[in-house]
């Protein structure tokens, strides 16, 4: 099947370092919760890779730590990661080659 790109959103926006706030924000997503350096949108943020390392399970809607949203799986947002690691190519590499 199709996977789904959670930074596909992230195209086009400025990096910019973040504080942990609280709350939802006009657009009523938890953007501002989100720590660290990141490309953050206008919108909802669906991955950051630069958040805090948490070790615990934070709750279902307020991303705090390392996040990587999955609109397959709602429960997502409470995932703990022990590392990330982003990785970079050229942009006409294809997928299916």
């Amino acid at each position: 099947g199709k996977s789904y790109d959670a930074m596909s959103d992230q195209n086009g926006s400025g990096f910019r370092v973040n504080t942990y706030k609280t709350g939802k924000d006009k657009e009523g997503c938890f953007r501002e919760t989100l720590t660290g350096g990141w490309w953050m949108v206008n919108g909802c943020n669906y991955a950051n890779l630069n958040g805090q390392k948490l070790h615990f399970i934070t709750p279902t809607t307020i991303p705090r730590g390392i996040a990587w949203y999955n609109r397959m799986n709602t429960k997502s947002y409470e995932y703990t990661y022990d590392k990330v690691e982003m990785q970079i190519r050229d942009a006409d590499f294809g997928f299916c080659t």
